[in-house]
């Protein structure tokens, strides 16, 4: 997909990795991209910032909590009638809050859900639309077990098998929207503040070849596929197997033993 003049929403888009995403795709030359974020000071300075480098009214800002999702419901809507039309969605918002594991659900999994349903509504081919793309940001923690982080950890496992079962082709065929999933690296070795504050930085000082790396994926990648950035490295895609692993076969390790018995 060309970026040139498509319309996008972005969520979590108020700093960091939203902001640097909804700064590619102004630059790559989006229409126009709906900032929606729960922290209001920061989200209207964001957009501020983006219009003053790349023109008046090329960013907009919704003030709504995802969590919230009868709020969500009408905030987005009320984004694509701004925007007149969607085509690009990023479902950016998370957070960390092992304490929370309700809020984390919330924000991690039930948003991004909702979100997708939400924009998949907006641009499917079988109801007028358009198709387009929609990039669900994960984490690396969503693809393998992180002890420090289990909340976290299973909230992004569950975007990654949301996103891979809605790309399915039963949908695809129907819809003409991509579903792609990006992961962003994060450290799993850090046992306690001094160490999680490094992982932080790390990762912020990282978020331009995050957002550099998306816009790679919105462009090129395949629909239901899985993309890895780290190490401020361009972006390369995994693939995760379909099919339930092999039985183990006792019978294997009960022929192994009695040739040890018998030596």
């Amino acid at each position: 997909m060309q970026i040139r003049s498509k319309r996008a929403i972005v969520t979590g888009a108020a700093s960091d990795l939203g902001l640097s995403i909804g700064r590619e795709l102004l630059r790559n030359g989006a229409a126009v991209v709906a900032m929606i974020d729960i922290r209001e000071t920061a989200g209207q300075n964001a957009v501020d910032t983006l219009n003053a480098e790349f023109g008046r009214n090329r960013a907009v800002f919704f003030h709504c909590d995802v969590a919230n999702n009868s709020l969500f419901d009408d905030t987005f809507k009320k984004a694509v009638k701004t925007l007149g039309g969607l085509e690009i969605l990023v479902n950016n918002a998370g957070i960390i809050d092992e304490n929370n594991f309700t809020k984390t659900i919330d924000v991690n999994v039930t948003s991004v859900i909702r979100g997708t349903l939400l924009g998949i509504q907006q641009m499917q081919k079988d109801s007028g639309g358009k198709g387009g793309v929609i990039v669900n940001v994960s984490s690396v923690a969503g693809l393998y077990s992180l002890s420090q982080l289990p909340v976290y950890s299973a909230t992004k496992h569950a975007v990654v098998s949301f996103s891979r079962s809605f790309a399915q082709p039963y949908h695809y065929e129907r819809t003409g929207v991509r579903i792609i999933v990006m992961c962003p690296e994060i450290s799993e070795n850090f046992k306690n503040m001094d160490d999680k504050l490094y992982m932080i930085d790390k990762y912020i000082r990282r978020i331009d070849s995050m957002a550099h790396g998306l816009i790679y994926v919105i462009r090129c990648a395949q629909n239901g596929s899985i993309w890895i950035s780290e190490d401020g490295n361009p972006v390369y895609e995994i693939q995760l197997f379909d099919s339930l692993p092999q039985k183990f076969d006792d019978s294997v390790l009960d022929d192994a033993e009695r040739k040890v018995e018998i030596n």
